[in-house]
């Protein structure tokens, strides 16, 4: 018997996780579904690898126990970091779709209602439809959503593992903010901030964190590249941090020199319209409540059209390329979405404006059921340097 490592959450955490999942699955009519989803697979087992881009499968029925087929070379790395009892291999000689058909047959699901979670990026089409083939079906229902909807509110412990997360954030974002000078590079920013991200105990990050300094910030998911730093420009920081998978953010702006006052006014606008945010958060209001918020902010201090998208996103598990969670839940205007205690959110009202760069203030919270709880610490100060 292979020994495990600590798991990350009581195994009778993982079980209500798991109960909660099948009473939507029950709801929908579905007997048995598919997930391919890497931070799915996480939530419900503790599973983590780097290896989730080779094909990876979590079958989940009323009454059977979880089962994972995994290729080969991650079962034991699954036995060791998971609270599974079921785990499969398939060779890499050996067709996954092949395999997943043995799986269900082994285990007596072949007959069962059968979903398939359909918005998951690392189940291509072609494989879905050789599945399909496989089983003798024109498809599957979709089970996409089912295990989301579980997951949008947090638990007492996931949230402290975003907190502190937030911890190895916030001193990655102080060593770039340190790192600023004039003739050094976004790179040098960059490996500051990293060596300091690592060195507080993070994990790989569940996105690449973004430090972009001049024209360059005006353009969206921009990182490091060898730009040298010149006096008057602005630096844009987005910055993260990872514990047992749960991702933290954190952006701030340095000001470099004197350069254009506008600077100046779009950073207060962003931080104004973030605190904005935050004063609008509580459980019981909607998506679009705590975006108009923000939004309005950004419209009164005449940078409205520089806002161009949703004011923050839910954060929790997260794996390359993405440590937040917009697939289950958005900030966003016209979003009926009433929000609840638990829910965790990056609030980001950043501002971009193309060829000539980008500011942005934005801050991790839970919303509470009479407000919101910080989950980063970290001063609202413009930095000048």
């Amino acid at each position: 018997m292979t020994e495990q490592n600590g798991l990350a959450f009581s195994r009778e955490e993982y079980a209500a996780r798991l109960a909660r999942v099948r009473q939507g699955m029950e709801a929908t009519g579905t007997e048995v579904m598919l997930t391919t989803v890497p931070e799915n697979i996480t939530y419900l087992t503790g599973y983590s690898t780097l290896g989730y881009f080779t094909f990876q499968v979590l079958i989940l029925s009323l009454e059977q126990d979880p089962i994972l087929l995994t290729r080969a070379i991650n079962v034991e790395k699954a036995q060791v970091d998971s609270c599974l009892s079921l785990i499969e291999g398939y060779a890499d000689t050996e067709d996954p779709d092949d395999a997943t058909y043995a799986v269900l047959k082994k285990f007596g699901l072949l007959g069962k209602r059968i979903s398939n979670q359909d918005d998951a990026w690392f189940f291509s089409v072609s494989r879905y439809k050789k599945l399909l083939r496989r089983l003798g079906v024109a498809d599957l229902p979709d089970g996409s959503g089912i295990i989301e909807r579980v997951r949008r509110v947090k638990s007492p412990r996931e949230i402290e593992y975003i907190r502190q997360a937030g911890r190895y954030c916030a001193a990655s974002l102080r060593a770039a903010i340190d790192a600023v000078t004039p003739g050094a590079t976004d790179n040098d920013v960059a490996a500051a901030a990293y060596h300091a991200l690592y060195t507080a105990g993070s994990e790989f990050l569940g996105h690449e964190a973004q430090f972009v300094t001049g024209p360059a910030a005006g353009l969206g998911f921009e990182c490091a590249r060898r730009r040298p730093i010149a006096r008057n420009d602005v630096v844009y920081m987005e910055a993260g941090g990872t514990h047992n998978r749960y991702n933290c953010m954190l952006s701030r702006t340095v000001i470099v020199g004197a350069p254009d006052p506008k600077w100046m006014a779009m950073a207060a606008a962003s931080r104004d319209a973030l605190n904005a945010a935050k004063a609008a958060i509580r459980a019981g209001v909607t998506s679009h409540e705590v975006d108009l918020a923000a939004r309005s902010v950004m419209q009164s201090a005449g940078f409205g059209r520089y806002f161009m998208h949703r004011t923050g996103y839910s954060i929790g598990i997260g794996v390359p390329p993405d440590w937040g969670e917009g697939r289950i839940m958005s900030i966003n205007a016209d979003d009926p979405t009433v929000l609840e205690a638990g829910m965790c959110f990056h609030l980001i009202p950043d501002l971009k404006v193309v060829h000539e760069g980008g500011v942005v203030l934005s801050e991790s919270v839970a919303v509470t059921t009479t407000g919101h709880e910080l989950l980063t610490d970290f001063s609202q100060e413009i930095v000048v340097k």
